[in-house]
C-alpha cells in the first residue's frame, strides 16, 4: 500500500512539474501543428490553440498596417489581468463582424477599426482616458461555442463589468468536420470539463488538431446542401448564449446582446451569390439567409427569456450603403462600426458615468 501511495505521489509530482514547465515556457503552443501559417488568405492571422481551437497570431500585422494583435492574439490593447478599482472594463465577444474586416471590392478586404476600439475613443472623451477599458476578444471564425470558452478562459480573468455578446453567422455555417460542436448541458459535467481544461498538459494531450487541420488530414470532402451539418445546432446556439449571459451575471457583469443583421442583396452580392453560399456550405444564398434568420430569431428569444438588452443593428435601405459594403453581406463598414459603438455608448452611458463618479 505504501509503495502504491509513493507511486501515486511521484506521478502527481511529475504531472505538476510538467504542467509548470508548460505554463512557464508556452511549449504547448509551439509544438502544435500549425495549419494556418502558410495560408495566403485571412487564415494566416490565426494560430492553433488546444482549448479555443484557434486564436489570433500574437504580434501579427493586420493587412500590412502598423496595427498588431496583442500578446494574447486579440485585437485589443495590452493590459494587466489585475484591474485597478477605479477602472471599468468592457469585454467584447464575437466573430469577424466584431473583429473588424470587410470586403470593399471584388479583391479588396480591409480591417476597419472595430466598434470596440471606437467605443474606447468615445468613453475616453466622455469620462476621461483610462477610466473605461474596452477589450476585444472577437476572432475570425468564432462561433458561440468558442465565445463561451473565450469568456471562461480569457475574459473573466480580466474582470469585466460589461460583456457584449455578438454571434450568429458562423454558428449556422457548415462544419468542416461534418459534425457540430457543443458544450455539456449538465452543470457538474461542465465543472468537470472546466477543471480538465484548466490543465494545459491535459488540454495538449487531448488535442486532435483544429477542425481545418482535421478535415485536411482525413480528406473530408467539402459539400453544399440546403441544410448542412452546422458548426453549432440551433438549440446549442440558444444554450451557449444563455450560458454566457448567466456566467457574466454570476461574475457581476452586465451582459448585452447584439444582433447580426444581413446586408441587402446588392447586384454585386447577387453576382457572387453562388460563391458566398458555397463557402458557407449552402447550395443557395437564399437558403443561407433563411438559416441566418432562424438564428437571429433565437437571439431575440434568448434576450426576451433572459431579460437582457438586445441592441438591434438593422440598417434601413437608405442606410445600407453606409452600414454595409455593396460587396459584403456579413460585415459592417467603418461607418457601421461607428454606429455600433455609438449605440453601445448610449446603452452603457448611465451606468458608466455612475460607476466612474465613484
Amino acid at each position: 500500500m505504501r509503495r502504491i501511495a509513493k507511486s501515486l505521489i511521484s506521478i502527481v509530482l511529475t504531472l505538476c512539474l510538467v504542467e509548470g514547465y508548460i505554463r512557464a515556457t508556452d511549449v504547448d503552443r509551439r509544438i502544435l501543428e500549425d495549419p494556418f501559417k502558410d495560408d495566403a488568405g485571412m487564415l494566416r492571422f490565426l494560430a492553433p490553440d488546444a482549448y479555443l481551437q484557434w486564436r489570433g497570431r500574437a504580434g501579427m500585422n493586420l493587412f500590412g498596417s502598423e496595427e498588431r494583435l496583442n500578446t494574447h492574439g486579440f485585437r485589443a490593447p495590452e493590459h494587466s489581468r489585475k484591474k485597478a478599482p477605479e477602472v471599468i472594463r468592457v469585454a467584447v465577444l464575437g466573430d469577424s463582424c466584431s473583429f473588424g474586416v470587410v470586403a470593399l471590392g471584388p479583391m479588396r478586404v480591409e480591417a476597419p477599426r472595430p466598434y470596440a476600439g471606437l467605443l474606447q475613443d468615445l468613453f475616453d472623451r466622455s469620462v476621461g482616458p483610462g477610466r473605461v477599458v474596452v477589450l476585444n476578444y472577437a476572432m475570425i471564425g468564432y462561433t458561440s461555442f468558442h465565445g463561451l470558452r473565450v469568456l471562461k478562459r480569457e475574459a473573466l480573468p480580466d474582470d469585466p463589468d460589461f460583456v457584449v455578446i455578438s454571434f450568429g453567422w458562423n454558428d449556422h455555417y457548415a462544419s468542416q468536420t461534418h459534425r457540430s460542436y457543443s458544450h455539456p448541458r449538465s452543470r457538474w459535467l461542465e465543472r468537470l470539463e472546466d477543471l480538465y481544461f484548466k490543465s494545459r498538459l491535459m488540454t495538449l494531450l487531448s488535442w486532435r488538431g483544429s477542425p481545418f487541420e482535421y478535415a485536411q488530414k482525413h480528406k473530408i470532402p467539402w459539400s453544399v446542401s440546403a441544410n448542412p451539418v452546422v458548426w453549432v445546432k440551433p438549440d446549442d446556439y440558444a444554450w451557449n448564449l444563455s450560458r454566457m449571459i448567466d456566467i457574466s451575471r454570476a461574475h457581476g457583469a452586465t451582459p448585452i446582446l447584439l444582433d447580426a443583421p444581413a446586408a441587402p442583396v446588392t447586384s454585386e452580392i447577387a453576382g457572387k451569390a453562388g460563391f458566398i453560399a458555397a463557402s458557407a456550405g449552402y447550395d443557395t444564398l437564399d437558403h443561407m439567409l433563411d438559416a441566418h434568420a432562424r438564428y437571429q430569431a433565437i437571439t431575440r428569444r434568448v434576450a426576451r427569456e433572459k431579460g437582457v438588452r438586445l441592441i438591434r443593428l438593422d440598417a434601413s435601405p437608405g442606410e445600407s450603403t453606409e452600414y454595409f459594403s455593396r460587396y459584403d453581406v456579413f460585415h459592417p463598414t467603418a461607418e457601421g462600426h461607428l454606429r455600433i459603438a455609438r449605440r453601445l455608448e448610449i446603452e452603457m452611458a448611465e451606468s458608466i458615468v455612475r460607476q466612474a463618479a465613484h
